[in-house]
């Protein structure tokens, strides 16, 4: 089974924080538990996440991913990625490829679960902007 996970690397380093801004992502290909490609995707300030999931109809390279590893997301953009079949893991980890042995082995913490209460974009992350 081949798995591609997304991490957010803005600075291609470290995990980023916030996922919709992040135009930089490591993508990993996994197959059989073991990782068989590492390539950097860099995003266009238009193709970014924040920019594609208040699009209707927004196609994104993202989609095509099946996991995406961050730091920080909303609930708002996890519910979009979902109906796109990608699941979002929010994570302390800040090395990548130190989550993403973790996430093959199992061993990977999430830092909340999932809620599906929220409707629409939460991703404030305490700025305070809004979206009308």
């Amino acid at each position: 089974m081949k798995t591609i996970v997304a991490v957010t690397a803005q600075n291609r380093k470290t995990i980023f924080e916030h996922a919709g801004k992040c135009r930089n992502f490591l993508i990993y290909t996994i197959e059989n538990d073991v990782i068989t490609t590492k390539k950097l995707l860099e995003l266009t300030k238009e193709e970014s996440l924040h920019n594609v999931l208040h699009e209707v109809n927004a196609t994104s390279v993202l989609f095509d991913i099946d996991i995406l590893l961050t730091r920080g997301i909303g609930n708002g953009a996890i519910q979009k990625l979902a109906k796109q079949n990608v699941a979002c893991y929010k994570i302390e980890e800040t090395d990548p490829d130190t989550a993403i042995n973790k996430l093959i082995k199992g061993t990977l913490e999430a830092v909340a679960p999932v809620s599906h209460e929220s409707s629409g974009c939460n991703c404030d992350g305490g700025q305070g902007h809004h979206h009308h």
